[in-house]
C-alpha cells in the first residue's frame, strides 16, 4: 500500500465502522428491549447499555473522523489528478474551451472524490450487509430468511439503477459539454450584449437540458430507494404476520424482534448505497471525458527573453479579419492594445504568445521566432479560469512552493485581500468570485509565475476607479523588468503607457501622456 493510497484506506475502513456501530445500536437495542420485557429479577441492566453507550460514541467518532481523513485525501487527489490533467495537455491546446472548463473543474472533482462519494458508502453497505445476513444464517436467527431476501432485491435494483444512472449520467455530461460551448460562442459574439440585454437573452443558452438530467438523475435514485423501502417493509409486515412457526418464536423471543426492526431500518442504513451507484457513473463518465479530451499540438519553444525589442513585421493571427500590425515593442514597459470590439485585441496577443497560428513575421532582437508557444510568455485571458479549490491552489497550481508570504503580499496590491487566508475555497463549490476579482486572481497567478513577457487581456473591465489604480501599480511594477503587453477598450489615465497600439486604424503611437508617478 502506497503512502498516497493510505487515507484513502483509512477513510474506507472508518466509514464501514461507522456503519457497522449504527447497525449493531439498531441489533443490540432491539435485543435489550424485548428481554427488558421479560427478564428475570436480578438482570444486570447496566452492561448493555453501557455496550449501547459505548457504541454511539464510537459510531460519532469515526464519522467525524472517517470526514476529516477523506476530506484532506480529496485535497491531496484533486492537486494530483489536475496535474495529470496538466501533463496531458503539456504542449497541447485544447480545441474545445467548454471541455477546457470540464477539465479543470467538475471532472477532476467527481475523479478526486470517488473515495468519500461512492466507494466508501457503498463499500460500507455491501459489508454490513453481507456480514448481517451470514451472521444470521449461522446462528439460525429467526427470519433470517428475509434478510437473505432483502439482500437479494437490493442486488437486483442496484443493477438496475447502475444501469438507468450510467445512461443519465452520459446524457447529463452531454448537456452540460454543448451548454459550455453555446455559452462560449454566445459571449464571444456577443462582445457588447450588456447594451441590449432583451434582443441578446432572446438568443441566449438555456441550461435547462442540463438541470432537467440532473433532476432525472435524482427522480431515478428516489424511485429505486422507496422500491427497496416498499420491498423491506412488505418482508417486515409478512415476518410479523406469523409466518414463521410459533414455537420457534417463543424459545427466542428476546432475539426475534431484531430482524423487524433491521427490515424496518434499512431505508436509513442502506440508502447511501443508491445515491453512491449515482455518483459511480458520474465519476465513469467524468473519466470517459477525461480521457477523450480533444486536443492539438502546440510547438514549445525554448524560453527567449527580449533584451532589445520584440518585432512584429505584417503580423496578424491566421483566419482572422483583421489588419497585419508592424511594430516593434521595447523590451520592458507597457504597451497597450486598443480598438473597437472584435478587432483581434485577444487574437493579436494570442498569436503572440504563440497559442493561434499566425501570418507574418515575429523577431525577438532581430531573430526571428519560428510558430509555436514561448516558454514563460504568459497570456491572461480575458474570462480566466478558476480551479475549484483553495486561493493558494489557484495561485501556485503546479505547486512550486511559493511562499505563503509572497501570495499574501500579492493578493492586497491588488485589493483581494476579501478572499483571504489562503486556504479559502474559491470557485464553483465555493465562494463564487466576481468577474472583476476572476481577472485579479488570474493576473495573480501570472505574475507569481515570472514571466519574461506578460500578456494581459482586457483587465481592467469591471473594475472601479480606486482597483484600476491599484492593477495599474501592479503592471508598471511589472514593466520596470520585462515587457508587458495589456489589450483592453478601458486605458485608465493613471497607466503609465510606453507604446500605444490602435488596432482599428492599424496605426502605431508612441505615447507620452497618460503619466502618473504614485508615492
Amino acid at each position: 500500500m502506497s503512502n498516497e493510497s493510505k487515507p484513502a484506506y483509512i477513510t474506507l475502513l472508518l466509514a464501514m465502522l461507522h456503519a457497522a456501530a449504527g447497525l449493531s445500536i439498531l441489533v443490540i437495542s432491539s435485543w435489550f428491549i424485548a428481554i427488558s420485557a421479560i427478564a428475570p429479577v436480578g438482570f444486570n441492566y447496566v452492561i448493555p447499555a453501557v455496550v449501547i453507550r459505548g457504541l454511539a460514541l464510537l459510531r460519532i467518532a469515526s464519522g467525524y473522523a472517517s470526514m476529516w481523513v477523506g476530506h484532506k485525501d480529496l485535497l491531496a487527489r484533486i492537486a494530483t489528478v489536475r496535474m495529470d490533467v496538466f501533463s496531458q495537455l503539456q504542449n497541447c491546446q485544447l480545441e474545445d474551451k467548454a471541455s477546457s472548463t470540464e477539465a479543470l473543474a467538475q471532472h477532476t472533482e467527481v475523479l478526486a472524490s470517488k473515495w468519500i462519494a461512492w466507494v466508501s458508502p457503498l463499500s460500507s453497505v455491501l459489508f454490513i450487509f453481507t456480514v448481517m445476513c451470514i451472521a444470521a444464517l449461522w446462528t439460525n436467527l429467526p427470519g433470517a430468511v428475509y434478510l437473505v431476501a432483502l439482500y437479494s432485491a437490493w442486488i437486483i435494483l442496484l443493477t438496475f439503477q447502475w444501469l438507468s444512472a450510467l445512461a443519465t449520467a452520459r446524457e447529463n455530461t452531454y448537456a452540460t459539454k454543448e451548454f459550455r460551448r453555446a455559452s462560449s460562442h454566445f459571449l464571444a459574439a456577443s462582445p457588447i450584449w450588456h447594451l441590449n440585454r432583451k434582443k441578446a437573452a432572446e438568443h441566449a443558452p438555456s441550461a435547462m437540458p442540463v438541470w432537467r438530467q440532473q433532476l432525472n438523475q435524482k427522480k431515478k435514485t428516489l424511485h429505486t430507494m422507496w422500491m427497496f423501502q416498499g420491498v423491506a417493509f412488505a418482508l417486515a409486515l409478512l415476518l410479523m404476520a406469523g409466518l414463521l412457526p410459533f414455537s420457534e418464536i417463543a424459545v427466542f423471543a428476546p432475539i426475534a424482534l431484531i430482524v423487524p426492526m433491521v427490515l424496518l431500518a434499512a431505508p436509513d442504513w442502506a440508502s447511501a448505497s443508491f445515491n453512491a451507484v449515482a455518483n459511480a457513473a458520474q465519476h465513469q463518465q467524468s473519466n470517459n471525458a477525461l480521457n477523450c479530451l480533444s486536443t492539438s499540438p502546440i510547438q514549445q519553444l525554448a524560453e527567449k527573453p527580449v533584451c532589445t525589442s520584440l518585432q512584429l513585421n505584417h503580423f496578424a493571427a491566421k483566419n482572422r479579419t483583421t489588419v497585419p500590425v508592424t511594430v516593434s515593442l521595447p523590451s520592458t514597459g507597457v504597451v497597450t492594445i486598443s480598438g473597437v470590439s472584435g478587432c483581434g485585441k485577444s487574437s493579436l496577443l494570442q498569436a503572440i504568445a504563440g497559442l493561434l497560428p499566425a501570418e507574418g513575421e515575429r523577431s525577438v532582437d532581430d531573430h526571428a521566432i519560428s510558430e509555436g508557444m514561448v516558454k514563460r510568455w504568459l497570456y491572461v485571458e480575458q474570462d480566466p479560469i478558476i480551479l475549484s479549490g483553495s486561493v493558494k491552489m489557484n495561485l501556485d497550481p503546479a505547486g512550486s512552493d511559493i511562499a505563503q508570504d509572497t501570495m499574501c503580499e500579492l493578493l492586497e496590491e491588488l485589493s483581494l485581500d476579501s478572499i483571504l487566508p489562503l486556504t479559502n475555497w474559491v470557485g464553483k463549490s465555493g465562494r463564487q468570485l466576481s468577474g472583476g476579482e476572476r481577472k485579479r486572481l488570474a493576473l495573480g497567478r501570472a505574475v507569481l509565475a515570472n514571466p519574461l513577457v506578460l500578456m494581459v487581456d482586457e483587465p481592467f473591465e469591471g473594475l472601479d476607479i480606486k482597483t484600476q489604480e491599484r492593477v495599474c501599480k501592479l503592471l508598471e511594477k511589472e514593466a520596470q523588468s520585462k515587457l508587458v503587453i495589456v489589450a483592453s477598450h478601458v486605458l485608465p489615465t493613471s497607466l503609465s503607457i510606453d507604446k500605444h497600439i490602435m488596432l482599428e486604424e492599424a496605426s502605431i503611437k508612441s505615447v507620452n501622456q497618460h503619466k502618473r508617478q504614485f508615492a
